[in-house]
């Protein structure tokens, strides 16, 4: 088959691409780099139909058309790469200066013999070059849940920047054909590889943005939208997999559920916004009462619950009378101050459960342990409110 018809077909499969990502883009804007991709194609699109047109003509202004054309869909597959590697600017600054590197080689080029061989030589490296650079960026840029993806791209591109540079040291070494009715097998050869790289890293970039897309959907199901932390379905699951663990290690963990004492007044008296306020507040504090092991949660409305792994009972205790103690320490501006005199700030306090499980006891579930934890915090409201209460030793320390 010859080279031209090839690129002509290359060229209608990749039109059929660009047309299709553009259309997915335009109905779905949470895929993230489809755009740049299809831009990508049209691009190359375009460089197979110049290519095709360059192969029965010759030599001209077309080659440097098609050499630019070749080169920006690769730029544009980097910016596709920044993009969906969420980096902060996806200007690609050295692919703007291939392609500028790329314009002023073909003028210096212009009056060699050699003009056709020189530009190929000169294609191949810089492409190699942008192929790199785009390999170098996803395995940095990598996000955890993605390495197959990601490293299927990574080697697509290294591959492909590989034949880039053994075709122009065999373009440097033998020429291209002396005739351009019977291109040389080389030239198909590297038709049939540039399609082949464009559709397969295409694949690549759509496997990357369904993993994407389903992480962020995890991620959506698993937190809870106004504080940031565990919702309540996920924070079980955890503390399912912290209590196999355990029963087989024979370790012991510890739970802490507490709620905001009268936060219902908080709400009438202030407000929905203010009470928003006052469980943000509530939360940044849980996490610096806590250890970077310790799994927090919101267990409804304004209860909150943390999960202490190879934590006893008495550093559960420690844990608890350190929140207690930050959370006293909260005093939020009043939003209605003009229209409540007498009362400058928000104060909250915390009625807290702890309860600890210390391992090798089948009988004993998840649902158990937090039920225990539940009662004891209801005990703590019972005796008061602003207290501990933990299971084991039913030992309540007051204000």
């Amino acid at each position: 088959m010859e080279t031209h018809i090839i690129l002509l077909v290359g060229s209608i499969l990749l039109s059929g691409g660009c047309i299709g990502l553009m259309i997915v883009r335009l109905t779905n804007p949470f895929f993230q780099g489809v755009g740049w991709l299809g831009a990508s194609f049209a691009s190359g699109a375009l460089a197979a139909v110049v290519f095709a047109v360059v192969v029965d003509q010759g030599k001209g202004f077309l080659l440097l058309v098609a050499d630019a054309l070749i080169l920006l869909a690769f730029v544009l597959l980097h910016v596709c790469f920044l993009e969906l590697s969420e980096s902060e600017s996806i200007v690609p600054r050295l692919g703007i200066a291939l392609l500028i590197a790329q314009v002023l080689s073909y003028f210096f080029y212009l009056h060699a013999h050699e003009l056709r061989q020189l530009s190929a030589v000169t294609l191949g490296l810089l492409v190699a070059v942008q192929a790199s650079e785009s390999a170098l960026l996803l395995k940095n840029t990598n996000q955890k849940g993605m390495d197959a993806p990601v490293w299927f791209n990574i080697a697509l591109l290294l591959g492909f920047a590989a034949f880039n540079l053994v075709r122009s040291a065999i373009v440097l070494v033998v020429g291209t054909s002396a005739s351009p009715q019977l291109p040389n097998p080389l030239q198909a050869t590297a038709a049939v590889v540039f399609l082949g790289a464009g559709i397969g890293l295409g694949f690549g970039v759509f496997w990357m943005g369904g993993h994407q897309i389903r992480q962020k959907l995890e991620h959506l199901a698993s937190i809870d939208p106004l504080t940031g932390i565990y919702n309540r379905r996920s924070f079980i699951a955890l503390c399912e997999q912290e209590l196999l663990r355990t029963s087989r290690s024979g370790e012991v963990f510890s739970l802490i559920m507490f709620d905001l004492d009268h936060f219902k007044k908080i709400n009438d008296r202030y407000g929905h916004r203010a009470g928003d306020q006052v469980l943000c507040a509530v939360v940044e504090k849980l996490r610096n009462s806590v250890r970077n092991i310790d799994i927090v949660g919101r267990w409804g409305g304004e209860e909150f619950v943390a999960l202490l792994p190879k934590a006893n009972s008495d550093a559960a205790l420690i844990v608890a009378r350190r929140l207690r103690h930050h959370v006293d320490s909260i005093a939020m501006a009043n939003p209605k101050m003009r229209e409540i005199e007498g009362e400058s700030a928000i104060t909250i306090t915390l009625s807290i459960g702890v309860a600890t499980y210390f391992g090798h006891d089948p009988t004993i579930t998840i649902h158990d342990l937090l039920h225990q934890c539940d009662s004891a915090m209801y005990q703590a409201k019972a005796d008061g409110r602003n207290r501990i209460v933990a299971v084991d030793s039913q030992l309540a320390l007051s204000h």
